[in-house]
């Protein structure tokens, strides 16, 4: 018995369009509202974080200037020595090293309004002079370094340094903050015999 192989024509072959598998639908509104709400609580975890690590690299900034009055200090103070003006309530002190000089008091770096300098000479008085201060600040600490005006002024450069009337301390305060910041760093220096640096962190708004 023979098989019968049956043939179908060619026009009778109806050709079906591969299933997709993918769909041409978005987002539904509740996926897009799950969405935002995950952003929204990560975003309320990640920013307080993100506030800690610019208050702790403000803080470290303002401890490595610490460091620096102390080792600062410890130079122009045995330079002093060196020269006998280790004792004296004002007086201008040669650095060395291409600095030149600065006015310390009784070795140290000043703090106090009370020092000026006259120019081209050894003698001075007791007139307030925050120029001078600033001046003999900067050469010692070699800073990058603007002179605050106002406790509203935000600093620009690397650090604003904040002279205070007659209450004998100086503001250190890093780029993009003010005194009113409540984020410096607060010396004050030697101004009578028998007096101690002192050198406070102020970070309540870091």
């Amino acid at each position: 018995m023979t098989n019968a192989v049956a043939v179908v024509p060619k026009e009778a072959i109806i050709l079906r369009p591969a299933v997709r598998l993918t769909t041409d639908s978005g987002f539904t509104l509740v996926e897009l509202v799950i969405v935002i709400v995950i952003l929204g609580i990560l975003s309320v975890i990640a920013t307080p974080k993100f506030i800690n690590l610019k208050s702790e690299a403000h803080r470290s900034v303002l401890n490595g200037v610490r460091g620096a009055i102390s080792s600062g200090n410890q130079l122009v103070y045995s330079k002093a020595v060196l020269q006998g003006k280790e004792r004296q309530a004002v007086a201008d002190v040669q650095l060395g090293g291409g600095i030149g000089s600065a006015v310390l008091t009784y070795g140290h770096i000043p703090s106090s309004l009370q020092v000026t300098r006259k120019a081209n000479t050894s003698n001075y008085g007791s007139a307030d002079n925050s120029a001078a201060v600033y001046e003999s600040i900067t050469q010692v600490l070699a800073l990058d370094a603007e002179h605050l005006k106002d406790e509203s002024s935000v600093v620009t450069r690397q650090w604003g340094i904040y002279i205070h009337g007659n209450d004998n301390f100086v503001n250190f305060v890093p780029k993009g903050l003010s005194v009113e910041s409540q984020c410096f760093l607060q010396y004050s220096g030697i101004n009578a015999q028998g007096d101690k640096v002192r050198v406070e962190l102020i970070d309540s708004s870091c």
